[in-house]
């Protein structure tokens, strides 16, 4: 990967692998012109172009929204994911910020996190015109959805988990089933890697099941992450948005071994938590 300058906060860069080509730019604005440096932008955009297909960005912090923009249809075919996937992996060695903290500028911060979407987006995924993601609103626990989030529900590595049967609960395949903005770390400590917690899971994977769910194990002491908005642990070592829409979509990967569109949905539904989530795990995961 190569970083080229550009003003301000902004970055810009090519990549270039087996599989095909990235290139990506930043701009930040303020009040409708590009922001100096230090300076935290009203809006940031992200141009990606992958294997030739154009992805524009927009997003806007203060109606909490990130337009998607392509000018001709994009498909993305299994050469487009393997260059996002090494996107992910060499923008998180190369851009130095990734690691330097807490403080990151927001345009390099929106391009990891598209990073961090991307490396996941579904084989097949089919981007119109425009695709508008909209910052969500926390939508209450249902009661059942806590039976495993307290501090009590985890274990020690090692330790056998009693009377942990799964809780599943059929519903009609009607992909409608997720789509809140809970961050675990909120619920419990997802960053301790010596811990494991237990909450419910919902999916769909039409046509094999309908929407069900079940307890699944989340946080940095369970297997890749599961609950991390981005592609295993990442290249930060679990640092990154933690929240539910991106533990349903993992649990219903890992559960059927599928990047496929029957858990587009799913994908589609952490947009804004990949988008917006706030971020936890300044430490190492493992």
């Amino acid at each position: 990967m190569k970083v080229l300058a550009a003003p301000g906060d902004d970055v810009a860069g090519t990549l270039v692998t087996p599989s095909g080509a990235l290139s990506f730019r930043t701009a930040s604005l303020s009040a409708g012109k590009s922001a100096a440096q230090g300076v935290s932008p009203d809006r940031v955009t992200v141009r990606l172009e992958v294997n030739g297909a154009v992805i524009d960005h927009d997003i806007d912090y203060a109606a909490g929204t990130m337009t998607v923009r392509t000018v001709d249809r994009v498909v993305i075919d299994e050469q487009d994911r393997a260059v996002l996937k090494s996107f992910q992996t060499e923008l998180g060695r190369t851009l130095p910020t990734l690691a330097g903290g807490q403080r990151v500028p927001k345009s390099h911060d929106m391009l990891w996190r598209l990073a961090e979407m991307y490396s996941e987006v579904p084989l097949g995924k089919t981007f119109a015109a425009e695709w508008v993601v909209k910052r969500g609103d926390a939508k209450p626990i249902a009661p059942q959805a806590r039976d495993f989030d307290r501090e009590s529900s985890s274990i020690v590595p090692g330790a056998q988990a009693l009377n942990r049967q799964p809780i599943v609960a059929a519903a009609a395949c009607n992909e409608q089933g997720g789509g809140s903005f809970t961050n675990l770390h909120a619920i419990v400590d997802v960053c301790d890697d010596d811990r494991v917690f237990y909450r419910s899971s919902a999916h769909d994977f039409c046509p094999s099941h309908g929407y069900s769910s079940k307890s699944v194990a989340y946080g940095c002491g369970a297997s890749s992450c599961p609950g991390r908005c981005g592609a295993g642990c990442g290249v930060g070592d679990g640092l990154g948005a933690w929240y539910q829409d991106c533990l349903d979509h993992d649990i219903c990967n890992r559960d059927h071994n599928s990047q496929l569109g029957a858990c587009g949905d799913e994908w589609t539904e952490a947009a804004d938590d990949y988008a917006f989530g706030a971020i936890s795990c300044y430490t190492t995961c493992h």
